[in-house]
């Protein structure tokens, strides 16, 4: 009954393109076949658009300003770190667009096949901090739209401990969003295109709303006549380094697993033209409303300090005047920014780290099962504190991008120059101790080398930034304020270095045949491969074209190949 039950909950085969579910494979990380790229320009738009949507998007203009920028010195600033994000965000999914595998399986190319689970297991501790990060500003959404509906859960008297570090009406509020979160998680990320447009859209008219409401109301404000106080330890030229790098850290680890998402683009290039409208357009508008509204309250409610996040805006409406039409504004802005959340915190963490959960354990987890999985562990990371406190935890996580920096520089290196964009698509699915991505004991130590070289002297920096306690001189704070391009650029040409003189097996390599359906017929002829074709009458594993793995490499053998 026991070895029933096991087999219920093991992830099947998929027998319609030949192969068993093993440690190394199952459907959901696979190279995907034609039916489940159904992504085109408008899908990614809209994926593009939802890091930009979101409570942490309008937010996070705060901290541009802060740098004493003047409003047009932040535009310019934003331009720009958006013009090198959108390289790298490109740059970093090309490869998914191409050969249709995600991060998680990119990892084996990269890391090796043991190596790939460390690359896994830092992605998924960062979704499921993140995921919880952004399920907590979604429950304070919910707060806020069920304070429209009643004045005692507005004014709902605080039942927690003080060393809670939050109030009843926002737990009730974080419940509850993590329970309309779950019916989303279990849809297939090839079918979430429309619901995510939908909500972009809902969001982009609510932001506006906002920010017309209090212009009107409030004018431009003083902002756009006075900056904040620029911080001491920086010059006005390392105020615009440092803008641009934490623009583009910020979203680290979004570049770092953009392939996971530019996989399901039906055709290579696809995603380019919505990639740069959603980084240019949204990217640009909403820290622009973020500025307008903010400034705008200043002068609404005599404030000394400008209201940054939206919901406060919100709720400041409810506690000024109670009335329907304060009330049926409150609902709608919170139910906008709910949907907003929503389509953040699914796509963007709870997929992500479906993905690579999938990629840890294939023979047992799914995408979906991932998702569900990553979301119940995000309670454990406690993302109340994260707002209510000085929480040490998550400034780690904020600098993280000091990680994400180098290994994004190897993965574009290893792939448009070392490789030259020629993969072995079969050999990233074997145990084989003579895989192509075998190695060393199943690691590519020259990667580990050129990445741990590149962050190890950004690491001062980053405890300081953790710890005002601690003290490091000038040199090295800037290094890791800078240390995302540093390590990147850094990373990558030392890896190109070592491959050059400890050259791997098998370079220039790609499979002799679709070995797993990938590729349309034209396509597949195009790389120089023999179109993925089912011998009719045959089900299950096809003989001679699924790779079977053994951990101990007896039954297998190198895919078939070819040199180009």
């Amino acid at each position: 009954m026991a070895k029933r039950l096991l087999e219920r909950f093991r992830v099947q085969d998929d027998h319609e393109h030949g192969y068993e579910t093993t440690k190394w494979i199952n459907p959901d990380i696979a190279p995907l076949p034609p039916n489940r790229r159904t992504w085109g320009m408008w899908a990614f738009l809209g994926f593009g658009s939802i890091s930009n949507l979101c409570i942490s998007a309008w937010t996070g203009a705060a901290s541009l300003l802060s740098l004493g920028l003047t409003i047009p010195q932040t535009i310019g600033l934003m331009i720009l770190a958006r013009a090198l994000i959108c390289l790298l965000v490109i740059g970093n999914g090309w490869m998914g667009s191409e050969w249709h595998i995600g991060f998680t399986v990119s990892q084996r190319i990269i890391l090796g096949m043991n190596g790939a689970y460390i690359g896994q297991l830092i992605r998924i501790m960062l979704s499921i901090v993140w995921y919880g990060s952004q399920a907590w500003l979604g429950g304070l959404c919910v707060s806020a739209m069920l304070s429209s509906w009643s004045y005692n859960f507005l004014m709902m008297e605080n039942t927690l401990p003080e060393s809670a570090h939050m109030v009843t009406r926002d737990l009730v509020g974080f419940v509850i969003f993590h329970l309309i979160s779950v019916p989303f998680l279990l849809i297939r990320i090839e079918k979430a295109k429309i619901p995510v447009i939908t909500a972009n859209l809902i969001v982009f008219v609510t932001m506006m709303g906002i920010t017309i409401w209090a212009c009107t109301t409030g004018g431009t404000g003083p902002l756009f006549e006075s900056g904040a106080k620029q911080p001491s330890l920086l010059t006005k030229e390392w105020a615009w380094v440092y803008g641009i790098i934490a623009s583009v850290g910020n979203i680290s680890a979004g570049i770092l697993n953009q392939s996971d998402f530019t996989r399901f683009a039906r055709k290579q290039g696809i995603q380019v033209p919505g990639i740069i409208f959603s980084l240019f357009i949204p990217g640009m508008i909403v820290p622009i409303f973020a500025i307008l509204t903010a400034s705008a309250s200043m002068e609404i409610w005599e404030l000394e300090e400008p209201m940054w996040n939206p919901l406060t805006v919100i709720t400041q409406w409810m506690m000024d005047d109670y009335s329907s039409k304060a009330r049926a504004g409150a609902f709608f802005c919170s139910l906008g920014f709910v949907l907003g959340q929503i389509a953040e915190n699914i796509l963007g963490n709870g997929y992500a780290a479906g993905m690579d959960l999938a990629g840890l354990l294939p023979t047992w987890i799914t995408i979906k099962r991932g998702a569900l999985l990553a979301a119940a562990l995000s309670w454990a990371v406690q993302p109340w504190e994260f707002y209510n406190t000085a929480s040490t935890f998550v400034s780690v996580a904020a600098s993280f991008s000091v990680f994400m920096g180098p290994l994004t520089g190897i993965m574009m290196t290893d792939y448009f120059v070392v490789r030259r964009q020629k993969i072995e698509i079969s050999q990233l699915y074997t145990g084989s101790k003579e895989g192509a991505y075998w190695y060393t004991y199943g690691f590519n130590w020259r990667a580990f080398v050129a990445w741990v070289v590149c962050f190890v002297p950004a690491m001062p920096g980053m405890i300081a930034a953790v710890n005002p306690n601690v003290k490091i001189n000038d040199g090295l704070y800037k290094y890791y304020l800078g240390n995302y391009i540093f390590g990147f650029l850094e990373a990558g040409a030392l890896y190109a270095l070592l491959t050059f003189v400890f050259k791997p097996q098998r370079l220039g390599c790609q499979d002799d045949f679709d070995l797993y359906g990938t590729f349309e017929d034209d396509v597949a002829i195009s790389k120089g491969m023999a179109p993925f074709e089912r011998p009719k009458g045959v089900d299950g594993p096809i003989e001679g074209r699924s790779v079977h793995l053994q951990d101990d490499g007896s039954k297998n053998k190198p895919g078939p190949s070819i040199a180009v």
